[in-house]
């Protein structure tokens, strides 16, 4: 099957998952104080989610090596779609809880497995373009579900968005189950060396965790899940509200902007992949993003607010798709699943992260304070990122000229021996 054939399968099934878990943003919190609970505990709904995703992103990784990437696409959205069925049946608080934790692993199931898919069809050249068509087409669900859901709650009752989701998600497994093949390459080791060298040269997290460009890309990557969760979908809009007195229209326009400005960048960025270094775009639009996060800190004006906003979309949309495409780039084909599962958890982690703790120095020191920190954090780490990592090439240029000279050494005590 031709790459672009699975392109498009893979980003229409993320746009009717991301649809799908869209689709019940609008109406949890209602749906959670039917059962009586705190608003603090309607916040542990959306947090478990993410802490689920935490736990099972390196476990989800691994068995893309183990058991294949299709499997898990198909597994994935049947875990999640049984997950949200159990939450539209809840009875009580807790049933629900812990049914939005089988939701989380569901998704991070199917997400780590179709990271780790794209990292297999593509090239370094077509990589970052197909990561910004992918990429484009979770924010197109994203934004498209929250719609549809506050429609399905409206016509069926609230707990219906969250059959219909469950409905999607086995249309998604289906659909992986019928069109996609499986794409893990199979290991030399495995075929030469049985079982036990298989075991032996089975992919471990130590390297990938002493891999100094690993975790640099992987600080970057955590710090734009931090902004995504903790500054634009928590801190903007209380800021347009309580500061600037805006109307809910006028703040979703902001938030709008946002994801349209996000998505011109994607396809931008996209379309300079194959031609630019992976450094040029992934830093000026971190140091974008920051720009963007501290003039919204100080924005006292609707205008201000607006230019803000374009600014931080822009920039997290030319960064987001060429981290991913660094990831794959400076991983071994051998290791795409643990290494896209520990990169999933530590993006997970700025995932969950976010909202607690700019929203207690919110509560603490207003809102200026924590969106300047957002802003020195996510420009700090790209200026790290770029005077320490290496560009992928580069990289495998030294890897080379390593076993060149690994090679010539073993040659010459060959040859000693002989001697």
């Amino acid at each position: 099957m031709r790459e672009g054939e699975m392109l498009f399968i893979l980003c229409t099934e993320v746009i009717i998952m991301m649809m799908g878990i869209g689709i019940v943003g609008p109406i949890l919190p209602h749906y959670a104080r039917l059962f009586g609970v705190s608003i603090t505990m309607i916040g542990l709904l959306i947090t478990v989610f993410g802490v689920a995703r935490i736990v099972m992103d390196i476990p989800a990784g691994r068995m893309t090596e183990h058991l294949g990437r299709r499997p898990i696409l198909i597994s994935g959205p049947i875990v999640l779609g049984m997950g949200s069925l159990a939450c539209g049946l809840a009875g009580s608080y807790w049933q629900l809880l812990i049914f939005r934790f089988v939701q989380g692993i569901g998704s991070a199931m199917y997400t780590t497995a179709a990271m780790v898919m794209l990292a297999d069809i593509s090239t370094q050249e077509s990589r970052g373009r197909m990561m910004s068509f992918y990429q484009g087409s979770i924010l197109l669900g994203a934004g498209l579900g929250p719609t549809l859901g506050g429609f399905v709650a409206e016509l069926w009752g609230i707990r219906a968005p969250f059959f219909v989701f469950a409905v999607m998600a086995v249309v998604a497994a289906l659909w992986a189950y019928a069109r996609l093949p499986e794409t893990r390459p199979t290991l030399a080791s495995k075929a030469i060396n049985g079982g036990e060298g298989a075991l032996q040269k089975r992919p471990r997290l130590g390297p990938l965790l002493r891999d100094r460009d690993f975790l640099l890309v992987s600080f970057v990557t955590f710090g734009i899940f931090f902004t995504r969760t903790g500054t634009h979908n928590q801190l903007i809009p209380l800021l347009g509200a309580d500061r600037l007195g805006l109307s809910i229209s006028k703040i979703g326009v902001a938030l709008t902007l946002i994801a349209v400005t996000q998505i011109g960048a994607l396809l931008l960025a996209g379309a300079m992949a194959g031609r630019l270094e992976r450094k040029k775009l992934i830093t000026p639009g971190c140091l974008l993003l920051g720009l963007g996060l501290a003039v919204a800190a100080k924005s006292f004006g609707y205008s201000l607010f607006i230019v803000s906003c374009i600014v931080m979309g822009f920039g997290i949309g030319l960064a987001g798709p060429i981290l991913s495409a660094y990831v794959a780039d400076i991983l071994p084909k051998e290791e795409y699943g643990i290494g896209m599962g520990l990169y999933r958890a530590v993006s997970d982690i700025g995932f969950v992260t976010g909202p607690v703790l700019l929203g207690r120095l919110a509560d603490l020191r207003g809102f200026t304070f924590p969106i300047f920190f957002n802003a020195v954090l996510i420009s700090l780490a790209a200026l790290i990122f770029f005077f320490w990592a290496k560009e992928p090439t580069l990289r495998r240029r030294d890897e080379r000229c390593d076993e060149e000279q690994e090679a010539l050494v073993q040659v010459s005590e060959t040859s000693h021996e002989r001697y």
